[in-house]
């Protein structure tokens, strides 16, 4: 036993031995509660934790993943303080943060739940962060009180290169607001003191290039503007219906003015208004919208893309068949209704170039959905000379199924690879049975490659 506890020792003296270089980075593997920890080893670790340049408090009930946002409703639950693991992690990161003496803080990543109380000066924090030269700052607020205001000196933050704010922080940038190193910004669920408070702050951006938004039903701004000279990438989600679908003019709007603008990414169930000014350059576009009343200027402006995804919704449908897509390369298509592929054959008329086409049923909550189409008496172009990659997800063995796959099949003159993935609900039996009917369908295409998830 002796010789057991010395052999101990020793190795940990060996660690203790290392530079504090790598002591550092030994820590920066643990979660900062175990960091923290090593404190009461010896005098030789009483510090480094100190120095750590990266810091990362979250709270434990709700997982390892900073960007996993639980419902509003969870918002509400009450805390039982006797249950260690649904107490605030505030009192420590308050005292951790007292103690912390790094000259330089790169990332601080903040998550807060219920259980935080709604005295806590989290802006004193925050400041300091900005004082220590910070370059990644992840926020996440979801106490039960008011959203917080930002400390001034956020606002002019000249290291700050990525900032994630999200849930109870109120975003209230003044004019005077600059952040000239900010490339990634992430605006999750937020409340805005006024239409120019994101107008301010994205004004004050100007290297930015990567805008990531999530709306709140009620966060107060009723004309959401993105001009941002400089953005490459912009996500935009809006999921909150109508309170009455027959109401088309919501009042609200999104306007989109952002001319390097390479990736566009909406979901928008909101039925809000939408104008896009500028996007020259965009390469791939992600659409999943619901009733947006100008859907046709929407999709005008994506008509020059090279990769395209859609969600096969009522709107979509009428507006996509009267769009010339000269450019697209890669499509790929989530149907959730059954009379989508009339309007895909369109749509396949409409873009001569198509090389890459991917049907996806991860929409499709029922097997009872049967597809309705004619078959066309015309074949569309990019079939017979120019599709060279087809993929077939959530294959469903229905009739209209089969007929489709081998309608492309029999029609693809190009192909290069198929694959089919049939739906995981199936048995390992009826799976068998499906691929061995599928291989027995005739393709056009004798060098093609017929491959089974």
């Amino acid at each position: 036993m002796a010789e057991a506890k010395g052999a101990v020792c020793e190795d940990l003296d060996m660690i203790s031995a290392l530079p504090e270089e790598l002591l550092l980075k030994i820590l920066l593997r643990v979660p900062i509660k175990d960091a923290v920890a090593t404190m009461i080893l010896s005098k030789r670790w009483r510090f480094i934790w100190m120095m750590l340049p990266r810091l990362d408090y979250k709270e434990k009930r709700y997982g390892d993943d900073f960007m996993n946002d639980y419902d509003e409703d969870d918002d509400d639950d009450d805390d039982n303080d006797d249950d260690e693991s649904n107490k605030s992690i505030w009192w420590f990161f308050e005292k951790s943060m007292e103690l912390h003496k790094a000259h330089v803080l790169t990332t601080l990543l903040i998550k807060l739940g219920p259980g935080c109380p709604s005295d806590a000066d989290v802006q004193k924090w925050l400041k300091k962060a900005v004082d220590r030269h910070v370059r990644v700052l992840r926020f996440k607020l979801c106490w039960s009180t008011v959203p917080t205001g930002l400390p001034k000196s956020l606002y002019t933050c000249q290291t700050l290169k990525e900032l994630t704010l999200s849930r109870k922080i109120l975003v209230d940038f003044p004019s005077s607001s600059c952040l000239p190193s900010l490339i990634i910004l992430e605006l999750f669920y937020v409340v805005y003191k006024e239409d120019d408070s994101l107008v301010r702050l994205l004004s004050g951006c100007p290297v930015l290039e990567y805008l990531m938004v999530k709306r709140n039903k009620d966060d107060n701004v009723t004309k959401f503007s993105v001009k941002v000279p400089s953005l490459l990438d912009l996500l935009y989600s809006n999921y909150n219906t109508p309170d009455d679908n027959d109401i088309v003019d919501t009042g609200r709007c999104l306007v989109i003015d952002t001319p390097a603008l390479i990736n566009y990414h909406i979901a928008d169930m909101s039925g809000d208004s939408c104008s896009i000014e500028n996007m020259p350059c965009l390469e791939s576009a992600y659409i999943d919208v619901e009733s947006f009343a100008d859907i046709d200027r929407v999709l005008t402006s994506i008509s020059a893309v090279v990769s395209l995804e859609l969600a096969m919704t009522d709107v979509l449908l009428v507006g996509c068949s009267n769009i010339n897509f000269s450019r697209l390369i890669k499509l790929s298509i989530y149907p959730d209704m059954s009379h989508w592929l009339e309007p895909l054959l369109i749509l396949l008329k409409n873009a001569p170039k198509l090389k890459d086409l991917l049907v996806d049923y991860v929409y499709i909550c029922t097997e009872d959905l049967t597809l309705s189409w004619d078959q066309p008496s015309s074949i569309p172009r990019c079939l017979s000379s120019q599709l060279e990659i087809f993929e077939y997800r959530q294959y469903r063995d229905t009739e209209e199924d089969e007929e489709f796959l081998t309608y492309i099949l029999a029609n693809s003159k190009c192909l290069k690879t198929v694959t089919v993935s049939v739906k995981p609900s199936f048995d390992l039996e009826r799976k068998e049975l499906i691929i061995k009917k599928l291989r027995d369908i005739p393709r056009v295409s004798t060098t093609s490659q017929l491959l089974f998830k």
